[in-house]
């Protein structure tokens, strides 16, 4: 889903670039470059949220954490 709206996004923008004018090599150019940059920030976010669902102690609260600390030290 997110991969067919980051590309319908590309194709707009290579439609209004051409409209605009523009050569097609550089419509081109841009509309990839604009795919590649949308891409990228999606699969960061998709990744980190990721790191973050997986890592139990950052959700857990101070005190909670405390409590296991001294757990263990005893």
């Amino acid at each position: 889903m997110l991969l067919r709206l980051i590309t319908i996004i590309s194709l707009i923008n290579f439609l209004l670039l051409m409209i605009a004018g523009m050569s097609t090599e550089t419509a081109l150019y841009r509309s990839v470059l604009i795919f590649m940059v949308l891409f990228g920030v999606v699969y960061l976010t998709i990744f980190f949220l990721n790191v973050i669902r997986e890592n139990p102690q950052s959700t857990r609260p101070a005190s909670d954490a405390k409590k296991k600390q001294n757990e263990v030290s005893h």
